[in-house]
């Protein structure tokens, strides 16, 4: 902490000058009782009067010399404040520019690599007529998502868009496509994908609550094993419809809960790193559940996985 100018002390100051006022009325005195018509009472008040009056003047001159010396000091202090300010509006203009560039790197992974999936099965495996154009079809659906989701993300992270366009979906029809595009890269690693549900309507933005679905799936796949399953499941429940995404991996410990939405919060930061993960992920899903009017909620244990929960809010006929 920078130390503040002290105050003058005048107090001191004056003390001092009529110490020696007085010292030099005392000699003054003492020189003049020679003469025995010499008034030296009236030479000790002339000598204390101009002595107290020029240590006056002096004190004065001193006082407003250093009340100068305060204000610049002050004038200098706020000065440095506001460039503080405005260096830190700087780097934080900065931390933004990087995550956003991170979160859009993060994102358009997601369809890249159900294109590349798709795309590798076509070039190395013998395939029915009728699987080759369902593969051809998920990679063009995935190209247009990656074109639509590019747009998307750059007004979500951007301009910090408060609202979106949503639309009404069924729910089935929903989860059997962010199964599709998932598939892939589970299988890749050895894993299967359970998927259920129960008949009913979502409300939402497709875009980007299907990327939001994508990256828990993803994030699951990255906390299992070899050979596990995982789930995902939607089904109707007091008040909306609720999608969930469970994994049977190494789970969280109850503290990391409240943070693993956080921005580049990472429990494992050499494992996430390995897995080409940077801590966004999630942040951006809990940003895309909040425009849908929901939160993600979340249990975990460790060594028995973790289960995500999305409630999505019923909608009447005149909000649609």
């Amino acid at each position: 902490m920078k130390s503040r100018p002290r105050g003058f002390p005048t107090g001191v100051f004056l003390s001092s000058v009529c110490v020696i006022a007085g010292i030099i009325c005392l000699l003054g005195c003492m020189w003049a009782a020679g003469d025995a018509g010499f008034a030296w009472w009236r030479y000790a008040a002339l000598l204390l009067c101009a002595s107290l009056g020029g240590g006056l003047i002096v004190a004065l001159a001193a006082a407003r010399s250093f009340s100068s010396l305060t204000r610049a000091a002050e004038n200098a202090e706020r000065r440095s404040a506001e460039l503080s300010g405005e260096m830190a509006n700087l780097a934080e203009a900065a931390e933004r520019r990087e995550e956003f560039i991170a979160s859009f790197a993060h994102e358009l992974k997601t369809p890249l690599t159900a294109i590349i999936g798709y795309a590798d099965m076509l070039r190395s495996r013998e395939m029915t007529p009728k699987n080759r154009f369902t593969a051809a079809g998920y990679i063009f659906s995935e190209g247009k998502r990656l074109e639509s989701l590019s747009l998307k993300l750059m007004e979500l992270i951007v301009s910090g868009k408060q609202g979106i366009e949503r639309r009404r979906f069924d729910a089935p029809y929903f989860i059997r496509e962010v199964a599709a595009v998932t598939v892939p890269s589970l299988a890749g690693d050895g894993m299967t994908l359970d998927m259920r549900w129960e008949p009913g309507e979502v409300w939402i933005e497709p875009d980007l609550f299907k990327t939001l679905m994508i990256n828990l799936i993803d994030n699951a796949r990255k906390a299992s094993r070899r050979g596990q399953t995982v789930e995902l499941f939607g089904k109707k429940e007091e008040g909306g419809y609720a999608l969930y995404v469970r994994d049977h991996g190494r789970g969280m410990k109850k503290e990391d809960l409240g943070r693993i939405t956080e921005p580049f919060y990472m429990i494992d930061k050499s494992r996430s790193r390995a897995q080409n993960g940077a801590g966004i992920g999630l942040a951006l899903c809990q940003r895309i559940a909040e425009l849908h009017g929901t939160t993600l909620q979340f249990e975990s244990e460790p060594g028995k996985g973790t289960t995500v929960r999305v409630l999505l809010r019923e909608v009447a006929e005149s909000e649609a």
